[in-house]
């Protein structure tokens, strides 16, 4: 599987001495893959079946946001309100912006497009005080314009997902994510309706639920986070460069990172090839490590101070 190595400044006087590889991890806490569940429309079902459900096992998942129809219906739908919303942010589920009437993005004139989106991000973060920095484009209509404007201050934007629905039995479920796992891939699974609606999970949704305990039993390969977060993880992993120099007792990490510090800001897990038990510290402050056979694992600030390692 293909990783980022980093390229190694050696201290000159040092040229002979070898030294253990040192990278950053393709996902969050070494894991091999990575998955997000993204659900469409702000539908009252997110709240009463489909929140409980994530919240128990610990899934954080990505709501795309018509800030037009909440409190009221969506469709043939009734829509969520406002303070549950806000509930479900405060848990850490992320309210993702989907347009303000939920319209096509391509038919409407420029500033057409920019009132949806931007007022859509104003009665959000009004509402719930929770500014979105990902968007959903509704019915999945882009082009080069709209994404140039749907991604200004965000850290993503879904160009991309996979039906997860009614049409998908387990047996797919489950191959689909293994098959992230072996290649190394992120996914990014896509509905609306739970029991009801365009391409629902279906009447009996406890065929999602055991979908979501299989994960659980995979979270140490598959990393299971909302949008927002591998979008971020993935693009500061990169963009960054590590400035490394070594020497027999210790090793110095200069992590650069050029991308706006105040959206992408999650932090990325450092791999350190090493038989010897280590300490690691940035800015001072002691990180936790973790062993893996030969391999030290530690999460680390891109956008922090040096990061020194001693052994």
């Amino acid at each position: 599987m293909k990783r980022f190595i980093i390229f190694i400044a050696l201290l000159s006087a040092l040229p002979t001495i070898t030294w253990a590889q040192i990278e950053v991890a393709r996902y969050y806490n070494d894991c091999k893959g990575a998955v997000s569940y993204t659900f469409d429309d702000g539908m009252i079902e997110h709240y009463t079946l489909l929140f409980p459900e994530l919240k128990q096992r610990g899934i954080k998942g990505t709501f795309a946001i018509n800030g037009a129809f909440i409190g009221g219906k969506w469709k043939k739908s009734k829509a969520a309100s406002w303070a549950q919303l806000r509930e479900m942010a405060a848990d850490g589920q992320e309210l993702s912006n989907h347009a303000w009437k939920h319209r096509k993005l391509t038919k409407l004139s420029y500033e057409e497009m920019r009132m949806e989106v931007q007022r859509n991000d104003t009665l959000i973060y009004d509402s719930t005080g929770v500014f979105p920095r990902t968007f959903i484009y509704p019915y999945n209509s882009k082009n080069d314009t709209v994404v140039e404007l749907c991604s200004k201050d965000r850290v993503g934007t879904r160009t991309r997902q996979v039906a997860v629905g009614s049409k998908q039995d387990s047996t797919w479920l489950r191959q689909w994510v293994d098959g992230l796992v072996e290649k190394g891939e992120w996914g990014i699974g896509m509905t609306h309706g739970i029991t009801f609606g365009y391409d629902s999970i279906g009447t009996d949704p406890s065929r999602f639920w055991k979908h979501l305990d299989y994960v659980c039993t995979i979270k140490d390969r598959l990393w299971v986070a909302t949008f927002h977060d591998v979008s971020a993880y993935v693009a500061e992993r990169d963009n960054i460069k590590l400035d490394i120099k070594k020497s027999k007792k210790k090793t110095i990490i200069t992590p650069k990172l050029t991308l706006d510090k105040k959206l992408f800001n999650h932090p990325l897990t450092l791999v350190i090839e090493t038989d010897k038990p280590i300490k690691v510290k940035q800015d001072g402050k002691r990180l936790e490590t973790k062993r893996v056979k030969n391999r030290v694992l530690v999460n680390f600030n891109p956008n922090g101070g040096r990061i020194l390692i001693r052994s």
